[in-house]
């Protein structure tokens, strides 16, 4: 600073009187208290001639006192903006607390004591230290992240509305609520050569569907020729958002044998990489559409992916000083993954595992394959196993029987759909292994009949007596109480029977049945008769007589 080389000259040069005029003349135009600027021109060889205090550079406070300050000052501090109690209010508040006694030290004097133990608010401020991360290879590590994009929104027909950054921010958050669907962008980087790769949605919030979309489009990689990134990474670095954290999206990961590792709170640098990508594809893709905005959000899919070629293809990483896509492109065979089916990944999402009962033929069948697990140790018809989907080794499946898991073949199929295992009729024989439960009837057999059992023979030779001493067991019981005898009234009703059946047996016998005969045996009898009178009405009628001598009785039902 020329100006203060120039003030402590003057200050070295000036006699008595003079330099109070000099330094107000410099407060003028620098703004700085005079012993500020007294310690700037010491700084530039000017040297005030007094002795140095025997005192000078003492703490006057106790290290428990500037501990007090420190901590009013670091628990007053906001999450964002970092310590914002002045030094003078901190000594204000130690001083009306009995901490520090009032006038033993002034605010600067304060203020420089916290500054050189670092227990000042620009310390505290500062960020915890850190140390690099490194991934092995390609597909080693991932970091995902996922952003609102807050630039721009999809606006029917004319393409893209910008937001004006004047009318979206936190303080007017009901401009926001205006927009019902926005656009999220969700980021992909690989950790070792920080390949991108960048997708867009329109949604109303993040969800674990656009999760999943997204992960298995950028692990299934791209139709493109020049995009050769794809795979499934060994660890994937993601923020606590909700949609990442649901239930089924790591439970996906989980099973596709993906690790998350342990993330502390608020400490966005573990995902550098994916804040990195964030701020490219800002400034250095959508900055573009300002100029030529899209229209529908597969439109600028389609142009993120093109420009991503270019990107990744063309730019030199300085880390490891190829483009990304060649440094991707150093990955060995055995380091990728390949994604599973679609198929596979919605069971994976949906139902990764299973239980199946075990058939007489020791088989079981899962996803229209049938899996012979004869082989197993202690396994039997009717055993309950655990079946597990490796999207890796399909199409073997994980079958865990006790506390032991077996990776399976599928048994393959002859022509017909006939099992490939399967005994062919008239060339050969096979016989399943015996289970316990065989081997226990063998050995009852043998206790109950002997090496040779014969028809008709009793178990253990009909030795066992089992009958005619079960009496014998029980003791003798005392005589109850006699009970008193219950009266039984018996009605003795009329045995009827319908006028039709009557009716019905007179026309089979032959006999007309005339309206006149119906009308009259109706208004004798009713609508039933009884069994007796109806045999003798019957026969009288068959012979000519004369019916009516028969006495009717009351109806009977």
């Amino acid at each position: 600073m020329e100006w203060a080389r120039e003030m402590a000259r003057r200050l070295s040069l000036a006699v008595n009187g003079e330099k109070d005029r000099i330094i107000a003349e410099y407060q003028h135009l620098s703004g700085k208290s005079a012993a500020t600027l007294y310690r700037i021109a010491g700084k530039y060889g000017f040297d005030s001639g007094r002795k140095r205090r025997s005192d000078a550079g003492n703490c006057t406070l106790n290290d428990h006192q500037l501990q007090f300050v420190s901590t009013l000052i670091q628990t007053t501090a906001r999450e964002v903006k970092g310590c914002i109690l002045p030094v003078s209010e901190a000594l204000a508040i130690a001083e009306d607390n009995g901490v520090i006694e009032r006038g033993r030290i002034s605010d600067g004097r304060l203020t420089a004591l916290l500054r050189e133990r670092e227990m000042n608010g620009a310390a505290l401020d500062a960020p915890t230290p850190c140390i690099r991360m490194a991934s092995l290879h390609p597909n080693h590590v991932h970091v995902f992240d996922a952003s609102i994009c807050i630039q721009y929104y999809l606006k029917g027909r004319k393409g893209l509305g910008f937001m004006d950054e004047r009318d979206f921010n936190e303080k007017k958050p009901k401009n926001f609520d205006k927009i019902k669907e926005r656009i999220f962008r969700l980021i992909l980087a690989d950790h070792f050569s920080h390949y991108l790769f960048v997708k867009y949605y329109q949604t109303s919030g993040e969800n674990a569907r656009m999760t999943f979309d997204f992960l298995s489009s950028a692990w299934r990689g791209s139709d493109l020729e020049k995009a050769p990134f794809h795979g499934v990474p060994l660890f994937l670095l993601m923020d606590a958002g909700s949609a990442n954290i649901a239930k089924g999206i790591m439970e996906f990961l989980r099973w596709l044998g993906i690790e998350i590792p342990a993330n502390m709170p608020h400490n966005p640098r573990r995902q550098g990489s994916a804040e990195c990508a964030q701020n490219i594809v800002e400034t250095h893709f959508e900055a573009r559409l300002h100029l030529e905005p899209a229209s529908t959000i597969d439109e600028l899919n389609e142009w993120v992916s093109d420009w991503l070629v270019h990107w990744n293809g063309t730019r030199t990483h300085r880390r490891h000083g190829m483009t990304r896509t060649a440094c991707w492109l150093t990955i060995r065979q055995d380091q990728i993954r390949d994604l599973p089916c679609d198929e596979i990944l919605r069971d994976l999402y949906a139902e990764p595992e299973v239980t199946r009962t075990v058939n007489p033929d020791y088989t079981i069948t899962f996803r229209n394959e049938t899996y012979r697990l004869k082989h197993i140790d202690g396994i039997g018809p009717r055993k309950q196993v655990r079946v597990i989907l490796r999207p890796y080794h399909s199409p073997q499946v994980g079958v865990v029987f006790g506390d032991t898991e077996y990776l399976i073949d599928p048994i393959g199929k002859l022509p017909g759909g006939f099992q490939e295992s399967a005994a062919v009729i008239g060339r050969e024989y096979k016989a399943q292994p015996e289970t316990a439960a065989q081997k226990t009837r063998k050995v009852n057999d043998n206790m109950a009949f002997g090496d040779e059992k014969k028809k008709h023979d009793l178990p253990f030779g009909g030795t066992l007596q089992v009958f005619g001493n079960q009496a014998d067991k029980v003791a003798v019981v005392p005589m109850p109480r006699r009970g008193t005898p219950m009266e039984v009234s018996r009605e003795v009703r009329a045995v009827a029977i319908p006028i039709m059946d009557l009716l019905k047996r007179l026309r089979n016998a032959g006999i007309t049945v005339t309206r006149e005969l119906n009308s009259e045996l109706r208004q004798a009898y009713g609508d039933s008769i009884d069994i007796g009178i109806a045999e003798e009405v019957f026969k009288k009628i068959c012979d000519g007589e004369n019916w009516r001598s028969a006495e009717p009785i009351a109806n009977a039902i």
